[in-house]
C-alpha cells in the first residue's frame, strides 16, 4: 500500500436450513466486540483471522466491529439478525476507515429475511457510499444473490470442500481489497445455474476435480483477478437457488470467457452430483474388521449442514448390535435435564433424540448417567481451529458399550475435542459419530478412518422429500432449461468518474 490504510473488519457466520424448525435464538449466537474480536481473530483460523493477518502483512490497520457466530441450523431469530446488522451498519456509518473487509458465510437465513447478506451489504454500501471498496470472504456454499453482487466490490469464496482454505480465503479477500484500493475495482461477471447438488461434491474427487482444474487455469490467466464457484447450501427454500460462477478481470475482458467455460462444465455435470454412500450396517461390519477407530459422518442429520442433531439412528443400530464401542452426540435438552436431576450414577429408563427429525424414532433404553458437565471446548483440528464451541449443558449416558452424549444445544460435532471434553477418549472407541459429512475428515484425520454414511434426516440429499416451494424450479426436481447468454450478468462496483 502507498500509505497506511485502515480497514473495517467483522464477521457474521451462520449457515441456515429452511426446513429446520429450531430457531437460532439469541443465546445461540456468540457475539464478541471490538478489541476482543480482534484478539480472537489472531488466535483462530477463520476467514476473519486471514483478513487480519493480511492487514498486518500489508501494513494496514484492522478496525474491529464484531464477531457474531452461530452453529448452522434453523433461521436466526429476526430481532437477533437485525441487531447484529444494525451494529455493523452503525460502525460503517461512523467512517474513519478506507475500506471494508468482512467474513460472511453467504447462506445465513433469518426468520423473515432470506437474503440476509444481501440486505446487510446493501445497507453497508448505503452507509459508506459508492467509492469505498467492500470485499467479502464467503463459504463455498454461499447463496449468492444480486443484492450481494451489486453491493460488494468483490466477493471471493473458499475453493475446497472440505474447507481447508478458510483462513487463506480471508487473506485473499484482503489482498483483493488492497488491489482495488491501489488499482480500482475489478470488472465482474456472474452466472447462476438452477440446480443443487446431491452429494459427490468434494473438491478432491468427483466432478469438482475437473471444474477446479479449469478454475485454476483461469486464475493463472494474466487478465483474471479472481474466480469463485459457489455450490450453494442445498437446504434453502429461497428464490433463484443454484450454483453461481463468479469471475473478475482487470478490464481486459477475460472474465466472461472464464465464467462461460466453468458454468458450461458445471451444467454438463449436473447429474453427476449424486452418490451412493456406505450404509451404517456396512460401516459397522468394517469396524469389526478394523484396528483403527471409525469416524462416521451422519449424512442425514448434519448440524454442520444445518440439521438439528437429534437423530438417534446410528445409536439405535449400535444398541441393537451390542458388540461395538460406539459414541454419539444427540440433541435432547429434556434428557439432559433428566440426567442432571437424577445425578451421576443414576439409572434411567429414558428416550433420547427424535424430537425434531420426525421420521427418526427416539431411542429408548435403560441408561446409566456417567457424567453431567458443560460441552464447551475449543476446536483442536484444522477445521475452525481455535474457535470456541458451546453445546450447552450435557450428559453422558451409557448402555453396554454405547455412550450417548445428550446436549442442550445442537451438537455441531466435527472435532475430536468434543468427545475428549466429555470424558470419552476417541482412541478407546470402535466408532464415533460426527454431525458432519465432509469437514470432520480434516479434524479426525490421523485419529480415525472417516466414512460418511447414508442416514435419514433433514440433511439427507433427497430434495424430493423436502417441501421446496419458492426455490423452484431447479434441477433435479424440475425440467429446467439453461443457457449462458440468458443467465450471465455484469456485477461489481465500477469506479465513479472524477468530478468535473
Amino acid at each position: 500500500m502507498s500509505r497506511a490504510r485502515s480497514i473495517l473488519v467483522g464477521q457474521l457466520w451462520h449457515e441456515g436450513h429452511s426446513f429446520n424448525p429450531l430457531v437460532t435464538a439469541r443465546e445461540d449466537v456468540a457475539v464478541v466486540h471490538g478489541a476482543a474480536a480482534l484478539a480472537e481473530a489472531r488466535v483462530s483460523r477463520t476467514a476473519l483471522a486471514g483478513i487480519v493477518s493480511a492487514c498486518d502483512a500489508l501494513g494496514a490497520t484492522p478496525v474491529p466491529t464484531l464477531i457474531a457466530r452461530a452453529r448452522p441450523g434453523g433461521p436466526i431469530d429476526e430481532a437477533v439478525f437485525q441487531d447484529v446488522a444494525d451494529r455493523l451498519v452503525a460502525a460503517a456509518a461512523a467512517g474513519g476507515f478506507d475500506a471494508v473487509c468482512l467474513d460472511l458465510h453467504g447462506a445465513t437465513v433469518a426468520a423473515r429475511t432470506g437474503d440476509t447478506e444481501g440486505v446487510l451489504l446493501a445497507r453497508i454500501r448505503e452507509a459508506v457510499g459508492p467509492e469505498v471498496p467492500i470485499a467479502v470472504a464467503l463459504d463455498l456454499h454461499g447463496y449468492i444473490t444480486p443484492a450481494m453482487l451489486d453491493a460488494a466490490t468483490i466477493l471471493t469464496g473458499y475453493r475446497t470442500n472440505p474447507h481447508r482454505d478458510i483462513f487463506e480465503t480471508g487473506e485473499r479477500a484482503m489482498r483483493l481489497l488492497d488491489r482495488a484500493l491501489r488499482e480500482g475495482p475489478p470488472r465482474g461477471v456472474a452466472v447462476r445455474l438452477p440446480f443443487i447438488t446431491r452429494g459427490n461434491d468434494e473438491t478432491d474427487r468427483g466432478p469438482l476435480v475437473e471444474l477446479g482444474a479449469i478454475a485454476d487455469r483461469w486464475r493463472a490467466h494474466p487478465g483474471i483477478v479472481d474466480v469463485s464457484v459457489f455450490n450453494v447450501q442445498p437446504f434453502l427454500d429461497l428464490p433463484d437457488i443454484g450454483q453461481v460462477v463468479l469471475a473478475y478481470d482487470d478490464g481486459t475482458g477475460a472474465a466472461p470467457d472464464a465464467c462461460r467455460e466453468l458454468a458450461e462444465c458445471l451444467w454438463a455435470h449436473r447429474a453427476d452430483f449424486d452418490e451412493r454412500l456406505t450404509t451404517v450396517d456396512e460401516a459397522f461390519a468394517l469396524a469389526r474388521r478394523s484396528d483403527v477407530v471409525l469416524a462416521l459422518g451422519d449424512q442425514g442429520d448434519r448440524v454442520v449442514g444445518g440439521g438439528p442433531g437429534d437423530s438417534a439412528f446410528i445409536a439405535a443400530k449400535a444398541l441393537d448390535a451390542g458388540d461395538l464401542a460406539v459414541a454419539s452426540g444427540i440433541y435432547d435438552p429434556a434428557a439432559v435435564a433428566a440426567a442432571q436431576a437424577a445425578g451421576v450414577g443414576a439409572v434411567l429408563d429414558l428416550s433420547v433424540g427424535g424430537g425434531v427429525n420426525a421420521e427418526i424414532a427416539p431411542l429408548r433404553a435403560t441408561w446409566t448417567v456417567a457424567a453431567v458437565r458443560d460441552a464447551r471446548f475449543h476446536n483442536t483440528g484444522p477445521y475452525m481451529n481455535g474457535v470456541a464451541a458451546d453445546f450447552g449443558r450435557a450428559a453422558v449416558l451409557t448402555h453396554g458399550r454405547l455412550s450417548v452424549v445428550v446436549t442442550s444445544r445442537a451438537p455441531n460435532i466435527h472435532d475430536p475435542a468434543f468427545y475428549e471434553t466429555m470424558g470419552i477418549p476417541v482412541a478407546e472407541q470402535d466408532v464415533v459419530v460426527t454431525r458432519s459429512a465432509n469437514h470432520y475428515k480434516l479434524s479426525f484425520a490421523g485419529t480415525a478412518r472417516c466414512i460418511t454414511v447414508d442416514t435419514p434426516g433433514l440433511t439427507a440429499f433427497r430434495p424430493a422429500d423436502l417441501p421446496f416451494t419458492v426455490a423452484r424450479p431447479f434441477y433435479p426436481l424440475d425440467d429446467v432449461a439453461w443457457c449462458f447468454e440468458e443467465a450471465v450478468r455484469s456485477v461489481g462496483r465500477p469506479r465513479a468518474p472524477a468530478p468535473g
